[in-house]
């Protein structure tokens, strides 16, 4: 006699009608590829949804005593047969209906996700950009020959968080990424001098801020993000 071939081997290609049925009261026989098991578990629910309902519509199926079968009876028959199908009609729109909403479900959150990551990439370039503005403002003297930079550094340490945070989650478009990178560079330069900057490298940071136009492409970046052009 042949052994059950390994449930855990059944190619779900072939599963039959006949085998799926055979499996419906064994799902420790189920096999593990996720889109037999989806086809089994909606079959075993059409197959509860019948059994609850067969019996009180067998009865009716069951005729009267008589010579011949009339031809009333066999359209109530068919009637009952139809009734009969009913249960699993509505089973079936009722999977339809709840994969609808789950696809829905998942385009919502996904669209929501995006719009969530793309306000955060929005909020470090304009962050960027005031960091920037600020930083070409003369500023209070730690004492002569140094520039009390403590809140641009600041800013510069909580920005570079954020850079960390979006390079990790990756960038909408690819030109953000780039522009992220530039800035990340300064931002790690800034975030790590101290409170009192040195005038001539206070000068160095701003060059070469300008050099890279950070300013002006964190602004333009920002305003494409929102929609506003590029």
């Amino acid at each position: 006699m042949t052994p059950d071939p390994d449930p855990q081997r059944l190619d779900p290609g072939f599963l039959d009608d006949a085998r799926r049925f055979e499996l419906l009261d064994q799902p420790e026989r189920w096999p593990e590829d996720p889109v037999a098991q989806a086809e089994l578990a909606e079959l075993l629910e059409l197959h509860l949804a019948l059994e609850s309902h067969g019996p009180a519509l067998t009865e009716g199926l069951v005729p009267a005593p008589r010579t011949r079968w009339s031809g009333s009876w066999t359209l109530a028959a068919a009637a009952v047969l139809l009734v009969a199908l009913i249960p699993a009609a509505f089973t079936t729109q009722r999977i339809q209906t709840f994969r609808a909403l789950a696809r829905d479900t998942a385009r919502l959150e996904q669209l929501a996700q995006k719009r969530t990551q793309d306000r955060a990439w929005i909020a470090f370039f304009r962050q960027s950009t005031t960091l920037l503005q600020d930083f070409e403002q003369n500023p209070a003297l730690c004492k002569k020959g140094e520039e009390d930079r403590r809140q641009e550094r600041e800013m510069a340490l909580v920005l570079l968080e954020a850079s960390h945070q979006l390079a990790a989650q990756g960038a909408p478009i690819q030109e953000a990424e780039a522009i992220r990178a530039s800035l990340h560079s300064w931002l790690s330069e800034v975030a790590f001098e101290d409170d009192c900057l040195p005038v001539e490298r206070a000068q160095d940071l701003r060059q070469w801020a300008a050099a890279h136009h950070l300013e002006t492409q964190a602004d333009r970046m920002e305003r494409r993000l929102r929609g506003d052009g590029a």
